[in-house]
């Protein structure tokens, strides 16, 4: 006789993830335009789009450490931010390129790629996002949309040593299906803990806004499977995001990054166009965590 287990027949229930804010200062409602984060030594590194400079903000004390001035190039239009060994990188959409920051004084090296990065489309797309995987040696590098807006597309670099800077060899790319022109990717960070890529995913048209996360797997060999790509739950994130836009609040979620304990922080861009870096933003930025229920 064969007994069923109830217990064996329900399917494997994932954690769902809650939402809070974290308050933010004053100082960042002015035109900061953060557009990339990383969980980096404790604190959160916010990378911004149009500002010459990386605020260090410390979410358990919630205040800024301290300002990290940089000298990019002309033209910059940072998107992303994560870490390798112990030196930042920054990725750039308006003139693609990747660069790499050391914290520790703000000095900035330009890191070499094997092949070109995607330009910015006609559409105003480019690359995105950025993601280092130091267990493998390797960098994702995130394009927001395809030039007809129907994928978006990760790309996957090995880390080659090059005196004092690293160099990004490329190695393959994969696409993730959009719905329509109004959704995209806008930002990627690695998840170590679960061997996986977690993916900010969002709808907009006029004031409407939905938000998403999906996570892609990752194998042994640091190889991304998209064949994996599932949706991570998070209770209620779409309407909490509404509710935040009644507030004044810039839902335009750019960064993400994950906690050593497995918090996930995702961060908004409040400023369209030139940037008065000094001046005050019509639009707060929101800092977000995320835990598991």
């Amino acid at each position: 006789m064969i007994l069923h287990s109830a217990l064996t027949a329900q399917p494997l229930k994932l954690p769902v993830y809650t939402v809070d804010q974290i308050q933010l200062p004053e100082e960042m409602n002015k035109q900061v335009c953060i557009s990339g984060m990383k969980y980096f030594n404790n604190q959160l590194y916010l990378a911004s789009e149009r500002c010459p400079f990386i605020i260090v903000f410390d979410p358990e004390k919630k205040q800024i450490s301290q300002t990290i001035n940089i000298s990019v190039p002309q033209e910059f239009e940072m998107e992303g931010m994560s870490s390798y060994k112990n030196k930042l990188y920054l990725v750039s959409e308006n003139v693609a390129g990747v660069y790499q920051v050391d914290p520790a004084t703000g000095t900035i090296h330009t890191v070499s790629t094997s092949v070109p990065l995607p330009p910015k489309s006609k559409s105003g797309d480019g690359i995105e996002g950025i993601a280092a995987n130091e267990r493998s040696n390797k960098f994702y590098l995130l394009r927001e949309r395809n030039e007809d807006m129907t994928k978006s597309q990760i790309y996957t670099y090995n880390v080659k040593q090059a005196g004092e800077t690293i160099a990004l060899e490329y190695e393959s790319m994969i696409e993730l299906p959009l719905e329509n022109a109004q959704w995209r990717y806008s930002d990627i960070c690695v998840d170590v803990a679960n061997n996986r890529l977690i993916c900010l995913k969002s709808f907009s048209k006029g004031k409407l806004r939905q938000q998403y996360l999906e996570s892609v797997s990752i194998n042994d060999k640091g190889e991304l499977q998209p064949s994996t790509l599932t949706n991570i739950e998070v209770s209620n994130f779409s309407d909490i995001s509404n509710e935040y836009r009644l507030q004044d609040y810039s839902m335009n979620l750019e960064g993400i990054t994950v906690s050593d304990d497995g918090r996930i922080f995702i961060v908004s861009d409040n400023q369209n166009g030139k940037a008065s870096c000094d001046k005050p933003a019509k639009e707060k930025t929101v800092l977000l965590e995320l835990k598991k229920n």
